[in-house]
């Protein structure tokens, strides 16, 4: 067989497979609630990596990781963050569990702790489109943010004393808890 018709006998079965998962994803629907197939979470780990200029994977944090620095990045987090990531960051949150896609467990290393300083720092400044993760350059110095980053990467060790004392911090539980 000649290789220009090997490329389009190629090509032919690639289109009908993208049409036949396209027809099933119609079909299927688009609820925030099924599980994301494996090509869905393909793109949408491949698209927050592609977010992210090149340029704020070597940032440094520059705010020492001092327990003065992480515990104001939790009070933050706590008031405007653990909504969606919840206070411990696994996101099973009432809001995080009805998005799509689900907020990444931000304690994994495969979902956020292998990400660079400036990667968290950009994604909590820019947020990214079509996720749910807003942008939060006009409310926040950069100081906060990279206060966030530290307290990020605190989750894996955070301790039940800490997320006892979150819960105190979080505005809309205190004004409301039986909504949470």
């Amino acid at each position: 067989m000649k290789p220009w018709k090997v490329v389009l006998l190629i090509l032919l079965v690639l289109a009908v497979a993208v049409g036949a998962y396209g027809v099933a994803l119609v079909r299927r629907g688009f609820s925030a609630l099924a599980t994301p197939s494996a090509a869905e979470e393909l793109a949408a780990t491949t698209a927050r990596k592609m977010a992210v200029p090149s340029g704020y994977r070597q940032l440094h944090n520059p705010i020492t990781p001092s327990t003065e620095n992480i515990h104001r990045g939790m009070e933050h987090f706590a008031d405007h963050c653990a909504t969606c990531h919840a206070n411990d960051g696994s996101g099973q949150t009432v809001f995080g569990m009805g998005m799509y896609p689900k907020p990444p467990d931000l304690r994994r290393a495969a979902a956020t702790q292998n990400t660079t300083d400036g990667e968290l720092y950009y994604t909590i400044e820019n947020g990214v489109r079509l996720s749910g993760m807003p942008a939060f350059h006009e409310v926040h110095t950069p100081e906060m943010t990279w206060r966030l980053v530290l307290f990020i990467r605190h989750l894996p060790q955070i301790t039940p004393e800490e997320l006892n004392e979150m819960k105190g911090m979080n505005r809309k539980r205190q004004a409301n808890p039986e909504n949470f």
